[in-house]
């Protein structure tokens, strides 16, 4: 506890910049759809997980179970002008997390199933750990589904279910290493 203090406190000066602390998991109340509780990424995870997938002024970001917005945060300070998008399946975590974003035009929160969700112009998609192998499996076909943009690519941050895509020849799977060492991650792209 003692060891983790000075970076709950950055993470907590940080998060109040958008409106609220957002330290701590919120269990799921959609455990039987396959979701896994709302947590957040480590700021300093972020930096080289998307500098990866080498965003540039016109994507869009999409944030896949965005919870709390934490990563939304971290965009709103890297990515200032990219259009980007937050799905949340649970109604009371997203209704706090658009309200708290509402004074950024260039944020949209979603709520929903993510699968049935992805907006067609996304480009980069985060998703940190949101859900089970099961759900995953129906992201990674929504993933490459007609329609989507060719230029897209997805971000897998604690990527518990990555044979999902490595074991499907359709997409192109890197792992990205993080300096912290704290999760497994990999990029993903669709290889047509």
């Amino acid at each position: 506890m003692v060891r983790r203090a000075p970076t709950t406190v950055r993470n907590a000066v940080r998060d109040r910049r958008y409106g609220a602390f957002l330290g701590g998991s919120v269990k799921t109340r959609f455990a039987q759809l396959g979701a896994y509780n709302a947590s957040n990424s480590a700021y300093e995870d972020l930096p080289p997980l998307f500098a990866a997938a080498d965003v540039e002024p016109d994507d869009v970001i999409v944030d896949v179970g965005v919870g709390k917005g934490r990563v939304i945060n971290w965009l709103l300070e890297r990515y200032p002008s990219n259009r980007m998008v937050g799905i949340e399946l649970d109604p009371e975590i997203a209704a706090r997390t658009k309200a708290r974003l509402q004074r950024f035009e260039n944020v949209t929160i979603l709520t929903g199933d993510a699968t049935e969700l992805l907006p067609h112009e996304g480009t980069v998609f985060f998703l940190f750990n949101p859900f089970d192998e099961t759900v995953m499996r129906r992201f990674a076909a929504a993933f490459l589904a007609e329609g989507m943009h060719p230029h897209r690519r997805a971000i897998y941050h604690n990527c518990k279910h990555a044979q999902v895509f490595r074991d499907d020849p359709r997409f192109s799977v890197e792992d990205v290493e993080l300096p912290s060492g704290s999760f497994r991650s990999v990029l993903i792209r669709p290889t047509d």
